[in-house]
């Protein structure tokens, strides 16, 4: 009888590629030790990892160190029951910065049955999912949010691409015109004025376009007095010629794991914010960060403006809805939808006549 052919190693070889190595998923394979035998393209791309930097390290290395005990109890417990699914995670990330993960481990056994090591699944997370996985409604209404969100996302997309050019034109133009050096001290400075404006605008359109495109935060460890600081700068010098005073309390707070480049524009937004509801009267704007609790860093934004009635605190975070005449709708939900990308919360407090408290709440310290 003629012995059967084994798999040639080039199909062995290709189908390893198609089915591990090259496929959209993000995995990681370790022994029974916990340390990466494999990883695949995509799950490098994702950490930012070259694979000789990965293969051979013990996968507690990628994690924070507080979360450790929790990774190998993961493992322990699947190794016990085969498989743990879309719990969330974070790991460290190549550029020092942590990503927010749903991790998925299988246990991989062996002809007896015990295991010899274990898989790995790295899927994104995305702002909604997170806290999706607490609210038993969830499913029932995903249909009606699903359509809704997708069209804040079109929207944001179609409008930041429109926009786009014409910054780009105006950026351009000044910039040739302040190289003549031809110009009157008068003209120059309105120019600068211009140019400062036009890139800030185009610094929102790249975020609003890096939000509709993938909502992922890069998060690494800050300050969020260094955020205030840099935030009450920009608002200061438009408030000059108001009624409006700026005040800090600041307090001594541990760095928290966050994304600069999303922060400064929510805080940026909350301080324009308090400025418009305290209108030409003036008022005062308190920017005060602090611990609210152990574990937790808080930074607070309080105006002593006309404040909200309930009605309108009720739908305050849904996209579209605002009290403002030329108002997106877009600022708060957007806030929001950055704060769960922290795994952080905004909470807002107003009363009619007292004026309005927003503050950001990290439970994510470095």
């Amino acid at each position: 009888m003629k012995k059967k052919e084994s798999r040639p190693p080039q199909l062995r070889e290709s189908l390893f590629r198609s089915v591990f190595n090259d496929a959209p998923e993000r995995f990681v394979v370790l022994d029974r030790e916990g340390v990466v035998r494999l990883v695949n393209a995509s799950a490098l791309d994702l950490l930012g990892y070259a694979e000789e930097n990965v293969v051979g390290r013990n996968i507690r290395e990628f994690v924070l160190e507080k979360d450790v005990a929790e990774l190998e109890g993961f493992l322990a417990a699947v190794a016990e029951s085969g498989e743990l699914r879309n719990y969330k995670f974070y790991f460290l990330t190549s550029r020092q910065s942590i990503i927010r993960l749903f991790l998925s481990i299988r246990a991989l056994k062996g002809d007896d049955g015990a295991p010899e090591g274990f898989r790995l699944t790295l899927s994104l997370v995305y702002p909604d999912e997170w806290s999706a996985l607490r609210d038993p409604h969830f499913f029932q209404a995903v249909a009606r949010k699903l359509g809704r969100l997708t069209s804040v996302g079109q929207l944001t997309s179609i409008f930041a691409h429109d926009i786009k050019n014409p910054l780009h034109v105006i950026l351009s133009t000044t910039e040739l015109m302040l190289a003549s050096g031809e110009l009157p001290a008068e003209s120059r400075e309105s120019l600068e004025l211009v140019e400062r404006n036009a890139q800030r605008a185009s610094r929102i359109v790249k975020t609003l376009l890096d939000f509709s495109r993938s909502g992922i935060c890069q998060l690494r460890p800050c300050s969020v007095n260094d955020i205030a600081e840099h935030c009450i700068g920009l608002i200061s010098s438009s408030l000059k010629t108001s009624k409006i005073s700026v005040k800090k309390e600041l307090g001594r707070v541990p760095k928290v794991f966050l994304d600069p480049h999303y922060l400064n524009s929510v805080v940026y937004n909350l301080l324009n914010n308090a400025a418009e509801a305290l209108g030409p009267e003036g008022g005062e704007i308190i920017v005060a960060t602090g611990q609210k609790e152990p574990g937790e860093v808080c930074l607070r934004i309080t105006d002593n403006g006309r404040g909200m009635e309930p009605g309108v605190l009720s739908s305050i975070f849904q996209p579209f809805f605002t009290t403002k005449e030329n108002g997106t709708g877009l600022g708060l939900y957007l806030a929001r939808q950055v704060m769960n990308e922290h795994s952080g919360r905004i909470t807002l407090d107003s009363r009619p006549g007292k004026g309005t408290a927003v503050t950001l709440c990290f439970a994510k310290l470095a």
